[in-house]
């Protein structure tokens, strides 16, 4: 059977849950409150995930079972440890769970997948040694759930950096024949479906459960084994692909520990915070990050193609890494303008207000 049958299921399936998951949470009050760290306003569904996540079992569980592509079994771990996060997420969502409860949850989930030899097993030509390779691993799936899950500020924000790091991973898994691509793209669609209805203004939110479990999967989906070409520069193209989130979490992290806080607490001071604070709509700041996203994606497919390269039969990758470093150096340049320009509007702000206020005492 067609792939594109089960890409189209998983985006009709979720196109038709979200209006169920949206008159649910209305008729239960399972809203997104508004609060000083908010930036939307009026009380949003906020468990839009459930529609995601469904769509996507359903669809990649049938194309499983009736392609026999790919064996269900050896996808076992994954699926699981999905599940496991999934499962995390609505609790959550619902409950409001202690961060180290949320944390044994996303060890446990990482842990199954990394013990069943899904790992980076080389960066570049070096060939990681065992040890390093699942403390590598371990890191990055913990790293990327957690990041995927504070990038989810704005709306569209995470799904449009999901949708567009799946479709690249589609493409790349294709080049190097793997039939992995399939499930890329069926999620893929399931997110599609979800951003019709989280397109600002957002009528539905994802939740933790829908930004930590797509956070999981774009982790997870890269450590299937693929061509020579493709392994060479994974990490690096994964680095990329995930830039946004994993940069700004590396923000927040070095920012609260400057500021001697909580890793955990939130604040205002994340990249979409920084670009509405700069002036920049709703919709113009997600145009700006998706259209950076979209260069992104395409430079990681430009680089595979140019580590295809072969002199006397020896495969050439220097020019696809160099690529992929010149991006990574591009997005630490530009979260470094967004941060001092704000920085420096906050300043020009409170001297404003410093001398009104000044006017007003001497009146």
């Amino acid at each position: 059977m067609n792939m594109y049958i089960f890409v189209l299921l998983s985006f009709v399936l979720s196109l038709c849950f979200m209006p169920l998951i949206i008159k649910f949470c209305k008729k239960r009050e399972l809203y997104d409150y508004q609060s000083s760290r908010k930036i939307h306003s009026g009380n949003i569904p906020r468990i839009g995930g459930i529609g995601i996540f469904a769509s996507f079992i359903i669809s990649s569980v049938l194309f499983l079972l009736l392609t026999q592509r790919i064996s269900i079994w050896d996808n076992l771990p994954i699926l699981v440890a999905a599940l496991i996060i999934f499962s995390c997420g609505i609790i959550d969502d619902l409950k409001n769970l202690p961060a180290i409860v949320k944390l044994l949850f996303q060890l446990l989930a990482v842990a199954i997948v990394t013990f069943n030899d899904y790992r980076f097993t080389q960066i570049f030509s070096w060939h990681l040694p065992t040890s390093i390779s699942y403390i590598l691993t371990f890191g990055w799936i913990l790293g990327v759930i957690n990041a995927y899950n504070l990038i989810d500020g704005l709306d569209g924000l995470c799904g449009t950096l999901t949708f567009t790091a799946l479709v690249t991973l589609g493409v790349l898994y294709t080049l190097s024949g793997n039939t992995e691509a399939n499930l890329c793209f069926i999620l893929a669609g399931s997110v599609l479906g979800f951003l019709c209805f989280n397109w600002p203004p957002a009528k539905i939110f994802m939740g933790d459960n829908g930004s930590q479990f797509l956070g999981f999967m774009i982790a997870t989906i890269p450590l299937y084994s693929s061509s020579d070409v493709f392994e060479y520069n994974k990490f690096f193209v994964m680095l990329v692909l995930t830039s946004f989130p994993v940069f700004d979490t590396v923000a927040a992290i070095w920012r609260r520990l400057r500021e001697k806080k909580d890793i955990m607490s939130p604040d205002r001071s994340h990249l979409h915070h920084k670009l509405l604070n700069l002036g920049y709509s709703q919709k113009h700041a997600l145009y700006l990050v998706a259209i950076i996203q979209l260069l992104l994606s395409l430079s990681v497919i430009l680089a595979h193609f140019l580590g295809k390269t072969n002199i006397n039969g020896n495969m050439v990758s220097a020019k696809g890494s160099a690529i992929l470093i010149e991006d990574l150096v591009f997005m630490l340049l530009f979260f470094g303008i967004i941060h001092f320009t704000n920085k420096k509007n906050n300043l020009q702000k409170q001297a404003a207000e410093n001398v009104r206020a000044s006017e007003h005492v001497n009146k």
